[in-house]
Formats: structure tokens, sequence, C-alpha cells
């Protein structure tokens, strides 16, 4: 009896410890608090027994990804996507059918190689298809992941570009989360590069007339923010 009271109380530990972890990487993704995401992944990678804790090694992936593209100093950037490429191979070994795990590793993976020269980041690209469909197979409304392949196919250069793949991408992100600003702000980008200015004017009234999410605010508000100051030259 003793023993099975002891399991459940490490069960609903284990559950609050995870919860409270999860709604800070929610809270310092959300105001992009470079401070307190630093502080968490460090808090992460000092977890006992990390190696075998899946759901706190995709947290650290992720953190390491968030930390990458908006808090760390550029000269680390490279530093934190390539730590989150490593955490999420550790977990993936755990639960390789995991969709987000993919879809955090390959967000990784596409990061990095903008840090890397065109040859091998031209290598890297095969990794990152693997992990990004892979991802989608596993879970079709994991939007995120066809705004991350929707990227590629718009910034990758020819041949591997495909500007009309592309936008059906973003497209079904957008039917998936229709109030995903930074997906809009991201399609928007495609038609500017793509010189379609009349949808790209479209697209970008549409996002300043969008309210941010809150998982995403800082971000989505500085999508309104380049929104509006591409207008503003492009009257």
């Amino acid at each position: 009896m003793i023993r099975s009271i002891t399991f459940i109380t490490f069960l609903v530990l284990s559950t609050v410890l995870f919860a409270t972890t999860q709604q800070e990487f929610y809270k310092y993704r959300a105001s992009q608090n470079a401070t307190g995401m630093l502080n968490l992944i460090s808090n992460l990678e000092n977890v006992p027994s990390l190696e075998k804790n899946a759901t706190d090694l995709r947290i650290l992936a992720d953190a390491c990804v968030e930390y990458g593209l908006w808090g760390a100093p550029k000269k680390l950037k490279a530093k934190y996507f390539d730590e989150a490429i490593h955490y999420a191979n550790i977990a993936l070994k755990i639960t390789p059918n995991n969709a987000y795990l993919n879809f955090v590793k390959g967000a990784a993976i596409g990061r990095l190689a903008q840090y890397r020269g065109i040859i091998q980041s031209l290598f890297m690209l095969g990794n990152f298809d693997h992990c990004i469909n892979k991802a989608i197979k596993l879970d079709p409304k994991l939007y995120r992941a066809y705004v991350a392949l929707a990227m590629r196919y718009r910034d990758t250069p020819w041949p591997f570009a495909n500007f009309n793949r592309s936008e059906r991408l973003f497209k079904k992100a957008l039917l998936i989360d229709p109030n995903y600003i930074y997906g809009y702000y991201e399609l928007a980008m495609l038609y500017v590069k793509w010189g379609k200015i009349k949808k790209a004017h479209q697209t970008f009234e549409k996002i300043l007339s969008m309210t941010p999410e809150k998982e995403f605010y800082v971000q989505e508000m500085n999508c309104k923010k380049k929104a509006k100051e591409w207008l503003d030259t492009h009257k």
C-alpha cells in the first residue's frame, strides 16, 4: 500500500512539474523573454536522467530553437539550433513517432542551415524534408509544419524552390489555423518575392485587421508592425 501511494504521488508530482515547465515555455515564447527562456534551458539541462525523459527533452529542444531565433546573440544562434537537434535526436530515440518532436527537429535543421555554406545547407535539405514531412504525416493538423515546408520552397535556391507549392502549403496551414498571423506574414513575403504585389498588399492589409494569438503575441505584433511598414512604403 505504501509503495502504491508513493508511486501515485510521484506521478502527480511529475504531471505538475511538466505542466509548470510547459506553461513557462509558452509564457516565455509568447513574450519573447530571452532571460526566462535561457533560464528554462539551463534548468532543463540539469534535470536528473534527462536523456530518459522524452517530454523534458522535447521542451528543451523547442526552447533552444526559440532562444536561437530571437534571444541568442548572433554569434551563438547556430549553437542553440545545433543543441536543439541534439536534444531532439535523443528524444526521438524514445518516441520516434512524436509529430511535434519531428517538427521541432526539422525547424532546428532549417534554421541551422541558414548559418552554413550553400553546399552544406543543401545537404541538410534532405534531413529537413524528412523531419517535416514525417511530422505532417503523423499529424496532418500540425499547421506550423506546413508553414516551415512552405518557407523551404520559397527560400531555397533554384532548382529547389517552388513558389506554387509554397503558396499551396501556406494556404493549407491557414485553413487549419486561420488566425495564425505569422503564417499570413510569410505568405505575404512569398508574394513579394514572387512579384505578386497586389496579393502581397492584400495579405499585409489582412494582417493589420487581425488580433495576435496569445501564444505568439510578440512575434505576431512584430508581423503587424512589419506589415504596416511595408504598406506605408508601397502605397
